[in-house]
């Protein structure tokens, strides 16, 4: 999957217009190539039918709804879709709503759709292992999946998902790759060094300042991996430390600002954390937290099977214990917390390795 500021981003197939497309559709943008952009942001969302709920107001609240097949959205909603819209999730659940009825009505509004529309879903996969935390045999997961992938299938719009984890490594860890097999992993990755390089010194230039070469190296070796999303943390801790120092940028005030950004910038960090615990079970959110610990200590990783012989006491059995290992470096390599290096992992960023060995313990 390709990375945009450490978002997960795949679209349905065919791709054929050859256009990129951001996380989030520039709704003007759009309009002017004569595109309709919709986007729905679902990290938070409970269950089917919270997804549901929250699809029909994006379509409802789009610009474009005003008019042509969007416009069903906004007038005479079919009768369990007009329920759900308007009853709370309590009481929905207190009811024992089935999502699948709104579901088929939702699709016979989609029948009338056109391709010329986007549809951008976001954290899509934090969704799925809410899904599965209530039903862990991943019956409800499979059968939302695939009713999804008939959306996608049978209807005009065209479909695009991003999060902060893969939507693929979850699939494959659920056993459930066939339910997203039609969608196309589009990779947008980090900058270059180069490309890292001026970007920093544009930055730089709009603030007037003159960034050394060893300044900006600085940052990208704090970084290591310069997605736009690090590379401005960094940079607006160093825009803080400068002007309380009343000095010019150095590699000195670089360190410093890093050292601020573990003290009092968590939030841009916890999430990494956070997240093992809402896609995982318990069990298996200790044996990543044991591979990450493991990992962080030194720049350069550690061993496989370092790892291996780690788990052994978690893990006796061999058989088992090769597929956790199988899972565990699927999932923290997909979802961009370690790379596979030859015989071993380390973690992507040294950003994150920094701070998972000075603030996340």
């Amino acid at each position: 999957m390709g990375i945009i500021a450490n978002k997960q981003l795949a679209t349905a197939r065919p791709s054929a217009s050859g256009k990129e497309f951001a996380p989030q559709p520039h709704h003007e943008e759009s309009e002017q190539r004569g595109y309709k952009a919709g986007y729905l942001s679902v990290p938070d969302a409970e269950d089917e039918l919270d997804f549901i709920k929250r699809l029909v107001r994006a379509f409802r609240d789009a610009s474009w709804s005003s008019a042509g097949w969007g416009q069903a959205f906004r007038e005479h909603l079919p009768k369990d879709l007009e329920f759900v819209l308007k009853t709370g999730m309590l009481e929905l659940k207190a009811k024992n709503f089935d999502w699948r009825l709104p579901a088929d009505e939702l699709e016979i509004l989609m029948k009338s759709g056109d391709s010329r529309t986007l549809l951008l879903i976001d954290e899509l996969p934090l969704l799925i292992g809410s899904i599965v935390k209530q039903d862990p045999g991943g019956t409800r997961a499979e059968r939302f999946l695939l009713w999804l992938k008939r959306l996608r299938e049978q209807y005009p719009p065209r479909w695009f998902f991003a999060g902060s984890i893969g939507l693929d490594s979850v699939a494959r860890r659920l056993r459930l790759s066939g339910t997203i097999h039609d969608l196309q992993p589009i990779e947008l990755g980090a900058f270059t060094p180069d490309k890292a390089r001026s970007y920093l010194m544009a930055r730089g230039q709009f603030y007037q300042w003159t960034l050394t070469a060893e300044t900006i190296d600085g940052i990208i070796a704090a970084v290591e991996w310069p997605i736009p999303f690090y590379l401005n943390l960094v940079f607006e801790q160093l825009r803080v430390v400068v002007a309380e120092r009343q000095r010019l940028p150095s590699p000195e005030l670089v360190e410093i600002a890093l050292q601020r950004l573990m003290q009092q910038g968590r939030t841009h960090f916890d999430h990494w954390d956070e997240r093992l615990s809402k896609m995982l079970d318990d069990r298996m959110v200790h044996y990543c937290e044991i591979v990450l610990d493991m990992a962080c200590r030194e720049a350069t990783g550690i061993a496989v099977s370092t790892v291996d012989l780690r788990l052994t006491q978690e893990v006796t059995d061999d058989r088992q214990r090769s597929e956790v290992m199988r899972q565990l470096l699927d999932l923290l390599t997909s979802d961009g917390y370690l790379i596979r290096e030859e015989g071993g992992v380390r973690f992507r960023s040294a950003l994150l390795r920094r701070y998972w060995r000075e603030v996340q313990p």
